[in-house]
């Protein structure tokens, strides 16, 4: 995993690296999220479990190769999706069904997070690339999302914070998204992707108040594309926000590799849109 992600970022040369992962929350003696009695004693997954070891590992060759070149940041995603996946998916339902003894996971949840970041920030790592999921219209209601959502994530931004993270970079993840509602979310950036029925890149800039990243459809011409459409929409993206207080890159994880030639081309077009 160090090895990949040193590698793409000698090829590429982004301005930041963030680190992906998609190891599953693993909590102790875990049997399954099925009635409210397993949220409730759902316990910590310790910072000694072998799924944040392998990360922390991971991390750690990364910062040791390539930390004193280029800001770091490590996948950490929200406490919601984190139970979400290992429910098969059912968190959605079983919060409207139950959502005190969610709840109660959730802050579990979010208790093994925060001591994980503060580890991650020790281990060499800048920041974190948080993945927020969960505000979607049309999965919760806005009652729901206040109460049983975002406090936990807020507790894992804080964890961040506290532990002197120099570059959290906050993704809102999802389509249809009601996003004014991470406004006041601790972070130093912001990243959503506008093409999925969200809030344009000027009308966030204007809520979040602070830098914001994004442009680039992940599904799109990035991909495959030519260079003469990966140059309009990096051309449209400037265009529309500036050059100030915002950072070019994806809406979401890219779907497939990307070849750095490909970096490239955006690189090119940004700057060269930039001195116009």
């Amino acid at each position: 995993m160090a090895k990949a992600h040193v590698d793409y970022y000698r090829a590429a040369d982004p301005d930041f690296l963030k680190v992906m992962n998609d190891n599953f929350y693993s909590p102790p003696e875990f049997k399954g999220l099925a009635e409210p009695s397993d949220w409730k004693g759902l316990r910590p997954a310790p910072l000694s479990s072998q799924r944040f070891q392998d990360q922390l590992s991971g991390l750690k060759k990364i910062a040791d190769a390539v930390g004193d070149e280029v800001m770091i940041i490590t996948t950490v995603f929200n406490p919601f999706q984190s139970l979400d996946r290992i429910s098969d998916w059912t968190a959605t339902r079983q919060l409207k069904e139950y959502p005190e003894a969610v709840n109660e996971g959730l802050s579990t949840v979010a208790e093994s997070l925060s001591g994980f970041v503060r580890a991650c920030v020790e281990a060499g790592a800048d920041g974190i690339y948080f993945a927020a999921h969960g505000g979607g219209r049309m999965r919760h209601s806005v009652d729901e999302f206040e109460k049983f959502i975002k406090p936990h994530d807020l507790a894992v931004l804080r964890a961040a914070e506290d532990a002197g993270a120099a570059f959290n970079l906050l993704h809102v993840c999802g389509e249809e998204l009601r996003l004014e509602a991470y406004a006041d979310y601790p972070a130093h950036a912001v990243n959503w992707a506008p093409q999925r029925g969200n809030s344009s890149l000027s009308e966030g800039k204007r809520f979040f108040k602070r830098t914001i990243v994004g442009g680039l459809d992940e599904a799109g011409p990035i991909l495959t594309g030519p260079r003469e459409l990966v140059v309009t929409e990096v051309e449209r993206a400037i265009g529309e926000v500036g050059t100030r207080g915002f950072i070019l890159g994806a809406g979401c994880a890219l779907t497939r590799t990307v070849s750095p030639e490909r970096i490239q081309w955006v690189r090119e077009a940004a700057q060269a849109r930039s001195e116009l």
